[in-house]
């Protein structure tokens, strides 16, 4: 059954293609929308990006924040209306850029720009002078995909048919307001995204083709993307190889550690967020952490979005809830962002990785903003060692895990540039192991079994727990933990004012978002809700 998404992009792309009024009612009208030039093509190029991010609704989806004791809920705000539906995970009809009807939106909207770009150059006389454009175009197509897949779809399970009902996969440009689609299958919705990755690989942008390579699908950015969706796939050798040529393979040093001046952590001492070096207070860590000219930021893209407000609300980061709490971490020392910023509001926690941009239209109204990053290098290592325990190469995982640590780990608290005990802080796989004693017995990869884990030795599975862990410190605020708890069916738990406890287990089909209703109202399927 063919079914029908309600559309109208080429008339957002004949208006994305115009850069003023003035420009605009100068131009030859038969010329003005002809993408005949490389410079009119990377002008369509830059809304192939989603302007949307997810963050603030899986944020108070997952399992990183509670209830807020005294705080009542302000009807009127729509942060605050998400943040509580989402937190009883109750299905948000708002159009909002920040809701899920938004961001669909704004992932198509970006998939009919890459396609437009993509049409216009196989229609040149001249192609391959095109051939970097038509690689970011088919990145920014995928990459849209994929986010869209893995929200509103089944998880991929590898190994399995994957049969579930995935998203429509768009590769025409629409020439009709009116477009026949199919949901398909998330496995169909896969091997079309492995098929414009595997095509974009081959010319991959360099970060010297752009004026500001962050806002780009660069190389670093590419190869990281396309390690993630090999590591939802299943291929854990593909994700080694693609992750290693951006970051050098470390090699154990005699005393077990990897050398300070090894090249995998020259990478990372120059490519990590700097928590290490940047001020401790919430002003200057936003500052930081936005900015496109520092080299964590793979992919960062400017984004409607109320996420930097979201700490005001109801349901938030509490104590009892920060990744592995803000003491000390595996390795024993301290993380650099221990010192959270403690609100006024009812003790939330915020790490100020948001400013917002305020915009007015009008005297009194406007749009707010914020820098979000997509893609940040720190996931190339972290992709690396996931991989690496799922292929039980563990002496290598344990290297890169070093690595990571060596940029995330101080000999004091509250110092935010202390340093790195080269003596006491190497991890091994018995001290790895003697920190989840507790926990080998009975976790929630043994329980719900994600990726047969129901067999794996108590080294692998101690691994693994550190490796989700260390993500879920790393990327906290930032909405990527749950795409964690979708693949590793980790269960989630939520108190209410009335110290009831809700549970979305790992088969509730309210961890999928629900389809917009415009888009059912066109023929495609719901998601179930019971």
């Amino acid at each position: 059954m063919k079914h029908h998404i309600k559309t109208s992009s080429i008339f957002i792309v004949i208006l994305l293609l115009l850069p003023g009024c003035d420009s605009f009612l100068d131009t030859v009208p038969d010329n003005r929308t002809e993408l005949d030039t490389q410079e009119k093509i990377s002008q369509l190029l830059t809304s192939a990006y989603p302007d949307a991010n997810y963050a603030l609704i899986v944020n108070a989806m997952g399992d990183g924040i509670s209830f807020r004791q005294g705080l009542s809920p302000q009807a009127g705000y729509n942060q605050y209306m998400f943040n509580e539906e989402a937190y009883f995970w109750r299905d948000l009809p708002s159009t909002n850029s920040d809701a899920p009807t938004g961001f669909w939106n704004a992932c198509y909207y970006a998939i009919a720009g890459a396609n437009h770009a993509l049409a216009a150059i196989d229609a040149a006389n001249n192609p391959e002078q095109y051939k970097y454009q038509r690689s970011e175009a088919l990145l920014c197509r995928a990459f849209a995909h994929f986010l869209l897949v893995n929200l509103f779809a089944a998880p991929y399970d590898p190994g399995t048919f994957n049969s579930a009902p995935g998203v429509p996969y768009v590769d025409q440009p629409e020439t009709k307001v009116l477009v026949s689609y199919s949901r398909t299958t998330v496995e169909y919705v896969y091997a079309r995204i492995e098929e414009d990755l595997e095509e974009a690989l081959k010319n991959l942008p360099l970060e010297s083709q752009f004026k500001v390579p962050a806002y780009h699908f660069t190389d670093k950015a590419a190869l990281t993307f396309a390690s993630r969706f090999y590591l939802y796939k299943g291929d854990y050798q593909k994700v080694i190889d693609l992750t290693s040529q951006i970051v050098p393979v470390p090699v154990k040093a005699a005393n077990g550690n990897v050398s300070a001046t090894d090249p995998a952590n020259v990478w990372a001492a120059t490519y990590f967020a700097a928590f290490k070096q940047w001020p401790s207070n919430f002003s200057e860590i936003s500052a930081q952490f936005r900015m496109a000219s520092n080299k964590h930021n793979f992919l960062l893209r400017e984004t409607y979005s109320l996420l930097a407000r979201s700490w005001t609300c109801q349901y938030g980061t509490m104590s009892n809830t920060l990744p592995s709490s803000t003491v000390r971490n595996i390795t024993g020392g301290y993380w650099p962002f221990s010192s959270f910023y403690s609100t006024a509001f009812r003790d939330a926690y915020y790490l100020g990785k948001f400013t917002e941009y305020f915009f007015y239209t009008t005297s009194t109204t406007g749009t707010a903003m914020i820098m979000f990053p997509f893609i940040r290098a720190e996931e190339a290592l972290l992709n690396r060692i996931e991989a690496e325990i799922h292929l039980e190469q563990f002496s290598r995982a344990i290297n890169d895990l070093n690595v990571y640590y060596r940029q995330r780990s101080g000999s004091a608290s509250g110092t935010i540039s202390s340093a790195y005990n080269e003596a006491t802080m190497v991890l091994t796989q018995e001290k790895i192991n003697a920190h989840w004693t507790a926990s080998l017995g009975e976790n929630f990869l043994k329980q719900y079994n994600a990726f047969g884990a129901a067999t794996w030795s108590d080294d692998k599975i101690a691994l693994m727990l550190t490796l989700l862990e260390t993500k879920n410190a790393e990327y906290v605020q930032e909405g990527f933990r749950w795409f964690d708890i979708l693949r590793y069916k980790i269960p989630v738990y939520h108190v209410t004012m009335n110290n009831q406890v809700q549970t979305l287990l790992p088969d509730d089909p309210r961890r999928m978002w629900q389809i917009p209703e415009s888009a059912v109202d066109w023929g495609l399927e719901a998601n179930p809700r019971n």
